[in-house]
């Protein structure tokens, strides 16, 4: 078992965010209008290989179905010159937080800054939404400049804890 430190963001206004956009051409976000599995699936792999997210590996597609049919959660995928790169689940709850729920790139779209702009499209997405307050966690599995990255676009720290956690052979 491993320590993990998972700390607890949170922006509470929209004048609040500090948006950085990508100097790429041909960034684009877009909503998924209607939910695809596979999709989901894939960008669940193919990002969270290096971060050791394996709670959802095991789900059949007729899980995933169930759980992007929810009424709460929206997927998005960041797309460079139309290849897609990245992608962001936001969930909102009952309370009027809008959660951003799984966020990040494929690796090799990782230190061209998409991550900045992706995470403003999420944070603005969340405030058009009808937001009250948009959150996100980031913990040690994440990749290292994960925390930094958040609070440069202007969350703010609000809990932190440590859990115990079993990281399989070759994970983070």
């Amino acid at each position: 078992m491993t320590d993990v430190t998972i700390k607890f963001l949170e922006m509470t206004s929209p004048v609040e965010l500090r948006p950085k956009r990508a100097s790429l051409d041909g960034v684009t976000v877009a909503r998924v209008p209607r939910p695809i599995p596979e999709l989901n699936r894939f960008f669940y792999g193919a990002v969270g290989t290096n971060y050791s997210w394996t709670d959802r590996l095991s789900w059949s597609l007729d899980q995933w179905r169930e759980y992007l049919e929810q009424p709460a959660i929206d997927t998005y995928v960041l797309s460079v010159a139309g290849i897609p790169a990245g992608y962001f689940e936001l969930q909102h709850h009952g309370s009027g937080d809008v959660e951003i729920k799984y966020f990040g790139l494929i690796g090799a779209f990782i230190g061209r800054g998409l991550g900045a702009h992706m995470l403003t499209a999420a944070t603005e997405a969340a405030w058009a939404a009808g937001a009250k307050r948009v959150i996100v966690d980031t913990c040690s599995l994440d990749h290292p400049n994960a925390f930094a990255h958040y609070v440069a676009r202007g969350f703010k720290l609000y809990d932190t804890k440590v859990v115990k956690r079993e990281i399989p052979a070759g994970g983070a």
